[in-house]
């Protein structure tokens, strides 16, 4: 039904009209909106740190994770020993093993911790031991959803030579392994992050808030020897707001920079130069770029520091890789 034209109709038509010629001569004039710069490239900060506080990480997808033994990822590290090599393993539920990865998600083979226990692993960690210039696996049996285990794991084996260009070599056993028992000083968490400093060597792992987003980061001293007990030292607490809990972390292997993830997001700390690791969560935060991950709780910094990788649990996962430019 029509209604007849008033004043009201009019002065809407007329200003309609105006909008319209408006908006022409602007297209005509070439007038449209100022592009963004991004803010000039700091050579005080680590490339990959920079980057993100800059939102100018790169996103690729390398490829997908081909073991059908992998379905429910949780750990994430890149070797220190040879390029175009990760370290993975699954979590609460698998055997005490880890795999071997190629950069494009190539399988390399199984290794299997002799003598270890896989109660709820969480996270693995790259870093220095006790032999000087050699590397070591690290496996956080750290998981405590109920928050009811009196103490937690994580187990330390030298990291095996894999060469990247090979296919998968049959299902091997480390032996050596040491188990390293930890107590918290407050009671027990649940924690799924773990990272060892690559300078000092000291060990430290940050608990799952997943309610406050407060994660309490805890220190233990370097170079432990196997068998040994060691109450935990709290050392930080770093606020990711509600539902912040945190899922991975990763130390760069330069030990400039920490990189921590939850479910919906990665936050990089930048370590002052010659201060403690702990100091880099005082410092201020950068978003780092993230992408559409179903649980995501793998995280794990590339071997030449710049860039970092995640990946979701599930089968076959893609991986999901952000570098600087």
């Amino acid at each position: 039904m029509s209604r007849p034209a008033g004043r009201p109709l009019r002065v809407a038509i007329i200003l309609t009209l105006l909008a319209v010629v408006v908006a022409a001569i602007a297209l005509l004039s070439g007038c449209e909106p100022e592009p963004t710069t991004p803010p000039s490239p700091s050579p005080s900060r680590p490339a990959v740190l920079d980057a993100a506080c800059r939102n100018v990480l790169v996103a690729s997808n390398p490829g997908t994770i081909a073991s059908s033994e992998i379905d429910e990822l949780s750990g994430l590290s890149a070797s220190r020993s040879t390029d175009g090599v990760y370290w993975a393993h699954n979590d609460s539920g698998d055997s005490a093993r880890v795999f071997a990865l190629g950069g494009d998600g190539r399988d390399l083979g199984t290794y299997v911790f002799e003598g270890a226990a896989a109660r709820d692993w969480e996270d693995l960690a790259v870093g220095p031991g006790p032999e000087a210039g050699t590397s070591y696996l690290y496996a956080g049996d750290i998981g405590d959803n109920a928050k009811a285990r009196s103490s937690i794991q994580v187990y330390r084996v030298l990291e095996p030579s894999v060469d990247p260009s090979a296919g998968a070599s049959p299902p091997q056993t480390l032996s050596g392994v040491s188990t390293l028992t930890f107590v918290y000083p407050d009671g027990p968490h649940d924690a799924e992050a773990l990272f060892v400093d690559p300078s000092s060597g000291e060990l430290f792992i940050v608990t799952k808030e997943l309610t406050s987003g407060d994660g309490q980061v805890f220190r233990a001293p370097a170079d432990l020897a196997s068998g040994s007990t060691t109450t935990l030292t709290q050392v930080a607490t770093v606020a990711l707001g509600l539902g912040g809990g945190v899922t991975a972390a990763d130390v760069s292997p330069a030990g400039d920079v920490i990189a921590l993830r939850t479910y919906f997001s990665v936050v990089l700390f930048g370590r002052p130069a010659g201060a403690p690791l702990a100091q880099a969560f005082s410092e201020q935060s950068c978003a780092g770029a993230t992408a559409a991950e179903t649980q995501g709780e793998a995280l794990g910094f590339t071997r030449d520091g710049r860039g970092y990788v995640t990946a979701s649990e599930g089968g076959a996962p893609d991986l999901h890789r952000f570098d600087a430019p």
